[in-house]
């Protein structure tokens, strides 16, 4: 039988599993009751220490022991059965529903208020081009940057009101949530629907009681929408603020009607995960000229044009794949463009990074039947230069009228992910493109679910907390069982408190070694030869030996830290320890670090520690060492069952079956065997080094 871990493992990555269940020890000391031996059946005294045997006993709390639970713990059966069949449902509806991207993509991350007065109100307007019809009102959550990792919903107001305000100057009341808390929505979107015929000029969000954690309140926002049927009426519109943090382009007022959002591309699950749109032909310069048309097959007068960026999925940190630094658009009614007009223009200056975001061209009903796009600079791809897109499409009031359009122009020959119809074929991604109001709609939806699911997970947990501690309580029946039990585990602790101290003086031993002998062996070797050097030789010896002990002392300073503490290491600290060694070997090197911001519910013993500690450390020293990267992604993350780590490169690579010596293959497999962890290590010289790590929960972990 599946467990909710089991349904949970593929989604959640915030699940806390149950307590470790209590040892004899552990029982007394809580001042468990426990019947006497005469007050029960000798049967059921059998029955239950087996019971206690098999899950409780030093051979470790696996989901195996788990199961043992639920098959003794009968009475709960009936009802563990019917939460897992609801979360098994949760889990398909999650499965059709469009994922968030959950990254901000672009270099535009939205909008935060500047630091204000104590008494200063906090506010935005977003006035629009014309006075239009809106259907509903969109507030896109940010994805704002933490400490050492992303805080989802970063900025959101806890009170707020939200209006409308017509060309009369009237307000229309649209969301009222000044009474209570707002639940922080994370990065899904809140939309607020408008009475039928609400024609809106402007569009205010006042703050009641702002967003505040660890430093001033503050109000910060990715996106504001207002959605007239399938099109984004805000699109540029001007916006007003209280105040405005303009650091350019991170933060501005401007970046809330841009549609750059946490959220990516308005996509839902598709089985076409191999088509990636058009791509021209391979060129050599940066500044070579590639075009693209589109025939729509009759003149239409369109309202905007919308560009989707391609996206390669073995290039995932490449998230605008060859979309033009440079181009322009234009429009015409002749094949040949002998009469066109430009639509926008953007050749003389570079662009920045629209990441996985929806980019849009307003043309206010101008008649085409031809549409082109010229590029005039290309997009660098690692020594050559490519022009791609993952779709054009046209809009005429609701209707895209480019979907399924003949597309003229060149094509990568090589891969057959790239064609010409991939230009108009509603795809992107690999996923189906839908409408903006289906997607916002989608997204809340999943929001809803995830909230859902979480809750299920939840009360499964108590329910299954709660049958287990009935076991317990059943499973031992009179004084000279639980002291006999206490007695063999106390025996069997204190001897595995010997062996663990003989093996943290080994491996401390073989650390010292590792880090610090060949360091100081290399010192000793270069002093040597200092009498019989010239001035210039013994100037670079000085040299090398100042970066051989800066070396030393931070490899020492990160262990001392990691083995500091009264119970084995400053817990909270080791976290930011794993941060400043990846900069610091990456240094000049971009680099992707996502690390918790919140203490995690459970965290490693300090021998689990300092082992993930010397196995990213082995890791990201070979990247630098061998690979050479320009990029580096280095993610470490709580997961259902312990904690995952994911470091991959851009870097040379190398063949993971013909290497023997020099990426320390041996030593990553070694220490990842000694925290009985999964390991994937894979490595291309097209792709880079990959190498993922999931480190399984142990028994002498801490529950925060």
């Amino acid at each position: 039988m599946h467990t909710a871990m089991d349904l949970a493992k593929l989604h959640s990555q915030e699940f806390v599993m149950p307590e470790n269940p209590p040892s004899g020890v552990s029982l007394l000391r809580r001042g468990v009751t426990l019947p006497s031996l005469s007050s029960v059946s000798l049967n059921i005294l059998t029955l239950n220490v087996v019971a206690y045997l098999l899950v409780f006993s030093g051979l470790g709390y696996s989901l195996e022991s788990r199961v043992w639970v639920e098959r003794l713990a009968f009475w709960s059966t009936s009802e563990l059965n019917a939460m897992d069949k609801e979360i098994a449902n949760t889990e398909r509806e999650l499965s059709l529903l469009p994922l968030p991207a959950r990254i901000n993509s672009g270099n535009r991350n939205g909008f935060q208020s500047a630091a204000r007065n104590k008494d200063a109100g906090l506010w935005i307007e977003v006035e629009l081009a014309a006075a239009t019809l809106v259907d509903s009102v969109v507030l896109l959550p940010l994805l704002g940057k933490g400490p050492s990792d992303d805080v989802a919903g970063f900025g959101f107001p806890k009170k707020f009101l939200l209006e409308g305000i017509n060309s009369d100057g009237d307000t229309i009341l649209l969301m009222d949530e000044t009474l209570r808390d707002f639940p922080n929505p994370g990065i899904y979107p809140v939309s607020a629907i408008c009475p039928p015929n609400t024609i809106l000029q402007a569009i205010r969000l006042t703050v009641t009681e702002p967003w505040k954690s660890d430093g001033p309140a503050l109000l910060a926002l990715a996106e504001v929408m207002a959605l007239n049927g399938n099109r984004n009426v805000a699109w540029k519109a001007k916006v007003r603020a209280s105040s405005s943090r303009e650091i350019s382009p991170t933060w501005s007022r401007n970046n809330l009607v841009d549609m750059m959002t946490p959220l990516g591309l308005p996509v839902t699950p598709s089985t076409n995960d191999k088509v990636m749109g058009w791509q021209g032909p391979v060129a050599t310069s940066i500044d070579e000229i590639q075009t693209v048309s589109v025939d729509l097959g009759k003149e239409i007068p369109l309202d905007e044009i919308r560009l989707v960026p391609a996206w390669r999925p073995d290039m995932p940190w490449d998230t605008y794949y060859g979309f033009p630094a440079r181009f322009k658009i234009e429009i015409s009614t002749d094949l040949n463009f002998v009469s066109s007009e430009t639509v926008y223009d953007k050749t003389d200056v570079s662009l920045l990074s629209p990441g996985q975001n929806l980019q849009i061209y307003p043309i206010n009903k101008k008649s085409a039947r031809f549409i082109r796009i010229t590029a005039t600079r290309l997009r660098d791809r690692s020594g050559d230069y490519v022009f791609a897109l993952g779709e054009l499409q046209a809009y005429s009031g609701d209707v895209n009228f480019a979907k399924g359009a003949q597309v003229n122009g060149l094509t990568h020959e090589n891969d057959p992910a790239w064609s010409k119809a991939g230009l108009t074929d509603d795809l992107a991604k690999g996923q189906k493109l839908i409408e903006i109001p289906e997607w916002i709609d989608a997204l809340r939806h999943r929001g809803e679910l995830e909230r859902l699911r979480e809750k299920l997970i939840l009360h499964r947990s108590e329910v299954f907390t709660q049958a287990e501690h009935q076991l317990v309580m059943m499973s031992v029946g009179g004084t000279g069982s639980i002291i006999l039990l206490t007695g063999l585990l106390s025996w069997r602790g204190k001897r595995m408190r010997v062996l663990d101290r003989e093996r943290h003086r080994e491996r401390l031993a073989r650390d010292l070694h590792d880090e610090l002998g060949s360091n100081l062996g290399s010192i000793a070797l270069i002093s040597s030869f200092a009498g019989q050097e010239t001035v210039e030789q013994m100037r670079l010896d000085l040299t090398e030996i100042e970066r051989v002990a800066r070396e030393s002392a931070d490899s020492m300073r990160d262990m001392v830290s990691l083995l500091s503490g009264k119970k084995g290491g400053d817990a909270g600290n080791w976290l930011h320890i794993m941060a400043c060694l990846a900069e610091r070997l990456m240094s000049g090197v971009e680099l992707d670090c996502r690390l918790p911001t919140q203490p995690l519910t459970w965290e490693p013993n300090l021998e689990t520690r300092r082992e993930i500690y010397l196995f990213c450390k082995e890791v990201i020293h070979n990247a630098a060492k061998h690979g050479h990267p320009t990029h580096l992604k280095f993610h470490l993350s709580p997961t259902a069952y312990g904690i995952r780590i994911e470091i991959s490169d851009d870097g040379s690579g190398f063949d993971t079956l013909s290497v023997r010596s020099g990426h320390g293959l041996g030593n990553l497999r070694e220490r990842a065997s000694m925290m009985k962890a999964k390991l994937e290590l894979t490595s291309s010289k097209e792709t880079g080094t990959a190498a993922i790590l999931d480190v399984p929960r142990g028994k002498r972990w801490t529950k925060t």
